[in-house]
């Protein structure tokens, strides 16, 4: 109806669209006169076709065939769409809407309709094989168009990447594990950057330079190639690592500063000193700059930092930095970051949009930076909103939204049903825990507390765990979060006996004589034995180790490539026996801030008495949610590495309910990250369908899967595989950004935003594209009091959470609100929530723990045995 593209111009603009040749549309009107019609994937706003539709359904008494008009979601038909749809009152209903109708759908009912009933087994089979499967479904995330309440403000800045690189071969190449450094070495020493893949040598160079750096070895011809945004996607990719390198030395030699040919960029002029460990170090202001994939555009993002060196100008060690770093920069909040980040936006990109050539040289290749930042719009339900300038609204390429913070479900004070507090600590002193009536029923009425320590440390060691019946006040800098403590029975609801030095619940060991890895791991051996024979004695619901600081060096060794925990080794040993330990050390009994030492330690021991604290609210109840974690270790004596996985499900509660540990047979190595191949992911899907059903006698409608690295293909489909029958299967790699940062802005008084003293709230959740959202996990809360503002830990400005979409369909606020609930879920800490979902950080302390447990593989066991 529009033309014909080999013989007729086309029809395009709203005039054009308005008017129908005479023959095409006699032509329609007849059609749609004479035969029953079938309207799909079309919106009726084109004039004259829609023209067409009314005259020839004008007379209902003339035209009595049928006309279906179906349309993707219910929303209700409008305009000339629903005046053709209408018929005249006490008249025989011809003209329907169909609602909810996707292509697909439609289709495949007319092939099943039209197709001859012996031949529908035939025509089933065929669309079988074509049928998209829930782990290839992949929605794009998205969020509501809502009124602004505020912008944040990144450190990532748009780049206009070059369009080229050089591609080349050598003769003879490097030595193998050489590759890498030896072209670096040429690189830095030629002026230019260069690096292997696939066979080949790519590099931003001039071809000049490259022909004299690798004279007489290279074969065949020096050629451009283009450089794509695919190729630079990968962070870890050939060409990312190309382009950021170039980048730093391209604006390090522009603003006349040192930079170490990587990433890292420092002024030589501007230093202090400080003493660590009895030593002088000086101190550089520095950047960090890496170039990322952002909204579908390259960018370059700036972190500020410290450059640390001893007095000769050697890096210092990474201990002693990390030490410096978070003394200074712990306390560089938001408005403070902003001041850094202004500063070296002021000296790398000082101008709107900055040329740069690299090499700078007449024939090196060019790009550009923008000084202009990337902002998101926030929608903040409990904020007014503003009103944004016309500057503000094109630099705003982002959309982000405001979640609240999850609440935790208790048992009321009195009665039965369900309490609410978003504060753990809160809810269990105005309430009760969530699993209480165990206690009142006197099917648990108290928790009894085994000790492991040395012979001269008993006494001490329970007159100190005596004291966690004892109410304490917070310390000044907890006060914030912190409310007293008033003894664990009075906090728990529930008794608490603790055993003395010759009861049936201690278990004295000697004093080691030497601190050998031999001693290490007879120490292991012992402190096993006495698990056992505690069990049998008098099956403790916690046994506790105590560890003095004298035996610091009996907890642990890597040498020649053998390994030893005494932690993890304590915990495989308890494991199967189903004994729940707490590592006890001595720092704890002298730490200074006692009141959060004991709310922890409560915390720790009524939740591996197997007792639940507290519960989630809002989870979906047909859904399971898993976590993979995975842990490598070479075994002395053989070869290659083992491979454990292992998932965390969950009820609609949040409550853990079993780990899976399952060895992977078949791991797919790809950069020194393990993935599954098929069967191993097919096994895993058939084991969270087999623990679902055990515990609900049914099967989940929804999976949710939590892991840090991409799902390749094979695991796609063979968690596919495993979870046949489930509708909805959620692939989400979830993972922390160290580098991008976002600013959290304010309504100033003048009406106008500025950066504001607070960093981002915790719940903010941004679209960067289709399949990727950033997550504030960690971040500022009101959820302690309205009137405050609450950031935990009080350290810089928090790193969002990188969410990537590899299957699903799930609103991305559903999916956000579930991360954020469950973070508030590992019993290890009282915090107000963990900076990672407890799928995720459960799932890798599992995987740690359990690859001592290889021979126990594909049994069950509750995470609490693994705190």
């Amino acid at each position: 109806m529009h033309g014909d593209y080999r013989y007729d111009a086309l029809k395009n603009t709203q005039r054009e669209l308005g008017e129908q040749e005479a023959e095409l549309r006699a032509a329609l009107v007849h059609q749609l006169r004479t035969r029953p019609v079938l309207v799909c994937g079309y919106s009726g706003r084109d004039a004259s076709v829609m023209a067409a539709f009314l005259e020839a359904y004008r007379d209902p008494s003339q035209q009595r065939l049928p006309l279906y008009w179906t349309q993707f979601g219910d929303s209700p038909v409008k305009g000339s769409v629903e005046t053709l749809l209408q018929m005249p009152d006490g008249a025989e209903p011809q003209r329907f809407v169909v609602p909810s109708a996707t292509f697909d759908d439609v289709i495949r009912r007319i092939a099943l309709h039209v197709a001859p009933t012996n031949a529908r087994a035939q025509v089933d089979s065929v669309l079988d094989r074509f049928k998209e499967s829930p782990t290839t479904r992949r929605a794009a995330f998205q969020l509501p168009n809502l009124p602004v309440t505020g912008l944040i403000k990144s450190n990532a800045f748009p780049m206009q990447p070059p369009g080229e690189l050089l591609e080349f071969d050598l003769v003879q190449w490097p030595a193998r594990g050489t590759v890498w450094s030896e072209l670096r070495t040429i690189g830095e020493e030629h002026g230019f950057v260069a690096a292997p893949f696939r066979g080949k040598v790519y590099a931003i160079a001039s071809p000049q330079q490259i022909q004299s750096a690798f004279a007489g070895n290279i074969t065949g011809e020096v050629k451009r190639v283009p450089l794509s945004d695919e190729d630079l996607r990968y962070e870890d990719g050939t060409a990312n690592s190309l382009m950021r390198r170039a980048t730093v030395i391209a604006l390090a030699h522009k603003a006349g500063l040192n930079c170490d040919n990587e990433g890292l960029i420092w002024d030589p002029q501007d230093t202090t000193e400080q003493r660590v460990e009895a030593r002088q170090w000086t101190l550089y202001k520095a950047v960090l700059l890496q170039v990322k994939s952002v909204s579908g555009s390259l960018v370059l993002v700036l972190k500020p930092t410290l450059f640390v060196t001893d007095t000769t100008g050697n890096a210092a060690p990474r201990a002693i930095a990390n030490t410096i770093k978070v003394k200074i920069l712990g306390y560089q909040h938001n408005n403070k970051f902003n001041e850094a980040l202004e500063f070296w936006r002021t000296r790398l990109l000082p101008d709107r949009d900055n040329a740069l050539r690299f090499p700078d040289v007449e024939e090196g290749i060019k790009f550009s930076v923008s000084a202009r930042p990337i902002f998101a719009k926030i929608t903040d339900e409990r904020e007014a909103s503003v009103a944004l300038s016309e500057r503000n609204e094109r630099l705003a390429s982002q959309v982000g939204l405001q979640i609240p913070e999850p609440r935790l479900s208790f048992l009321p004070k009195a009665g039965r049903g369900v309490a609410f507090d978003t504060h753990p600590i809160r809810g269990l002193l105005r309430d009760r825990p969530f699993d209480a009536l165990l206690t009142e029923a006197g099917m648990a009425p108290s928790i009894r507390v085994g000790l492991i320590a040395p012979d001269r440390d008993g006494r001490r060691v329970t007159q100190y765990l005596g004291r966690l019946q004892e109410s304490i006040d917070p310390g000044r800098w907890d006060a914030d979060y912190l409310l007293p403590f008033p003894g664990f029975s009075t906090a728990f609801k529930c008794g608490l006996e603790i055993t003395q030095p010759g009861g049936k619940g201690f278990v004295g060991l000697d004093e080691p004589t030497e601190n050998t890895p031999a001693s290490a791991r007879e120490l292991g051996a012992r402190i096993a034995s006495a698990l056992a024979s505690l069990k049998a004695a008098s099956n403790p619901s916690v046994i506790f180790v105590y560890i003095p600081a004298r035996w610091s060096a009996l907890r642990g060794y890597d040498i020649d490539g053998e390994q030893f925990d005494l932690h993890d080794f304590v915990k495989a040993s308890a494991i199967p026996q189903g004994i729940s330990t707490q590592f006890l050390e001595e720092d704890t009994l002298v730490h200074q801030q006692q009141c959060r030492v004991r709310w922890w330690l409560s915390l720790a021991t009524y939740a591996k008495a197997m007792r639940n604290p507290w519960a989630l609210d809002g989870l979906d109840k047909d859904s399971a949610y898993v976590g993979i974690g995975y842990s490598l270790r070479n075994k002395p004596g053989e070869d290659g590495n083992i491979v454990l996985g292992c998932s965390h499900l969950y009820s609609r509660n949040g409550l853990g309910l079993q780990f899976r540990l399952s060895k992977i047979e078949n791991p797919i190595m790809r950069r020194k990250n393990p993935f599954m191949s098929f069967d191993d992911a097919r096994r895993l899907g058939e084991g969270i369908r087999e623990l679902f059903f055990e515990a609900n006698l049914r099967l989940p409608s929804r999976v949710v899967v939590h892991k840090q690295t991409p799902f390749l293909k094979e695991e796609r489909e063979g968690l596919q595989a495993g979870l046949e029958g489930v509708d909805c299967v959620e692939l989400l790699q979830i993972h922390i950004d160290d580098t991008l940062r976002y600013l959290a802005s304010r309504v100033g008084r003048s009406g106008s935003l500025e950066i504001d003293g607070y960093p981002i709230h915790r719940g903010t959740t941004v679209v960067v594209d289709d399949s990727t959202a950033l997550l504030w996990v960690h971040g500022a809360s009101t959820a302690l009091n309205p009137s405050r503002t609450y950031y935990q830990g009080k350290r810089r400005i928090p790193a969002p959470l990188v969410l990537t979409r590899h299957a699903g369909t799930s609103d991305l606020m559903m999916l956000a609100d579930e991360i954020l609930g469950l973070s508030k879920m590992n019993f290890n800490s009282f915090d107000m929530y963990g900076q990672l979902p407890a799928t995720i950080e459960t799932s890798r302390r599992v995987a740690r723990v359990g690859a001592l447990l290889d021979r126990y593989a594909d049994r069950s066991y509750d995470y609490r045995l693994f705190m």
